[in-house]
């Protein structure tokens, strides 16, 4: 077959590349007549020009989507780490592969759950005065036994006397006249007290995430100014405070922030041993530095919570030197943003031994419930520790608390696994 004779012959060559995109060659067999490309040998040579040209513009296309994978996954990588708890609204997603879940993980704050501005070191420790309080007072008994001392005691007939016939009446000695005594100072009877206190928390996992746990300690520091329980009636109690702290990360500084908590609480004692109480609590939380990255200044709040509870307590005395503190409360929390809403049903249990009069020693568990009234999402946290309270002074304590915290989330990538180690000490600085 001879090529002159075929004319107007077009050569379609197609290529494609991973794009989807291709490519075509368009080739007049008149132009090529004068060429002996139709040989066998140069065939097999066209076709592996064409072959390394394919593959070519395949390399090229490759590089090209390598590189505006890396630039994604380069601002992927730029995302904040896992915080915890912002408003889903409040995040748009763009339409990814992932999930939208992933996104929202990276954008919200640090989890608040497992840290302990929010823990009391043990529920009955304001209490104990009106736990333990007498029913009498020691200074009214004291004034009573003097009196019944200084009383002259009637003589008492004696069976000799009787035998003998005679009556001995016996003259009480005539006591010497007393100064008069100044009229008795009256005890100043504080109405409140500034108490000061810093502490340390530890914890393998600050943020209680599953996916990436990071191993951090805060420090704490602040300030209560606090009423004394004022009494409504002969059980009844009213009382107040206002607290301030500072927090802060050991190296997650970017994350430092402030909290102010004001508290409103009505006491009753039931019985000798156990009480109940319905409180309101208010807590705002303010970051302490600015984040460019996080687009958020100092000062800015990123949580008001109110808070209504109802608890009971009790104590009991097993021995001498052993007894057993259980506590109760419920709940119900109401929070800017929303997504805080919730309620808590909590429960404390803690075994204390006095080894001496300073020095006390336990272990505690401790179980929150928390279930998210603004969207599907319910919490379990459990801590099981050892504590050891050291009352240095009448103005002073120390308290020292280590274990393990356990529980999980519905919502994604929580997870409150994790040791920690807590150290407070406290300071009465002033009543008033």
């Amino acid at each position: 077959m001879r090529l002159n004779n075929w004319k107007n012959l077009f050569f379609y060559i197609l290529l494609a590349s991973s794009g989807g995109s291709w490519c075509c060659m368009r080739v007049n067999a008149a132009e090529l007549a004068n060429t002996d490309i139709w040989h066998p040998n140069n065939l097999v040579s066209t076709q592996v020009t064409y072959q390394q040209l394919c593959h070519k513009l395949q390399q090229k296309a490759i590089n090209s989507l390598c590189k505006q994978s890396s630039k994604s996954h380069s601002l992927d990588f730029q995302m904040p780490l896992n915080l915890a708890q912002q408003t889903p609204e409040t995040t748009q997603v763009p339409d990814q592969t992932e999930e939208p879940e992933n996104t929202q993980k990276q954008n919200d704050p640090p989890q608040l759950e497992s840290q302990p501005s929010n823990l009391p070191t043990s529920p009955s420790e304001s209490k104990d005065q009106l736990l333990n309080a007498p029913e009498i007072d020691y200074s009214q008994r004291l004034e009573r036994l003097i009196q019944l001392l200084r009383s002259p005691k009637q003589p008492s007939e004696s069976d000799s006397d009787r035998e003998l016939g005679l009556r001995v009446r016996l003259r009480p000695l005539e006591q010497p006249q007393l100064p008069p005594t100044e009229q008795p100072v009256v005890k100043f009877k504080p109405i409140g007290y500034l108490q000061g206190r810093v502490g340390y928390f530890h914890t393998t996992n600050i943020f209680s995430s599953e996916d990436n746990p990071i191993e951090d300690g805060l420090i704490i520091s602040g300030l209560t100014l606090a009423s004394a329980y004022f009494p409504l009636g002969s059980k009844t109690y009213l009382n107040g405070s206002i607290d301030g702290n500072l927090i802060r990360y050991v190296n997650q500084s970017q994350y430092h922030y402030n909290q102010v908590r004001f508290n409103l609480s009505l006491y009753q004692q039931l019985s000798q041993r156990m009480y109940g109480e319905i409180s309101w609590s208010n807590q705002q939380l303010f970051y302490a530095n600015n984040s460019d990255r996080l687009d958020f200044k100092a000062g800015d709040r990123f949580l008001n919570e109110n808070s209504l509870q109802v608890s009971l307590g009790r104590r009991d005395p097993l021995t001498s030197r052993l007894t057993l503190d259980s506590f109760y409360e419920l709940s119900v929390n109401f929070a800017d943003p929303l997504s805080r809403d919730r309620i808590i049903n909590s429960l404390w249990v803690s075994l204390n031994y006095n080894l001496q009069k300073p020095l006390q020693v336990g272990i505690d568990y401790q179980g929150n419930f928390s279930d998210f009234t603004q969207r599907d999402r319910e919490d379990q946290f459990h801590r099981l520790f050892g504590h050891l309270n050291y009352r240095i002074s009448d103005t002073s304590n120390m308290n020292v608390q280590a274990g393990v915290s356990l529980g999980s989330s519905t919502a994604e990538n929580i997870d409150f696994d994790g040791w920690f180690f807590n150290i407070n000490y406290s300071l009465q600085l002033g009543r008033f």
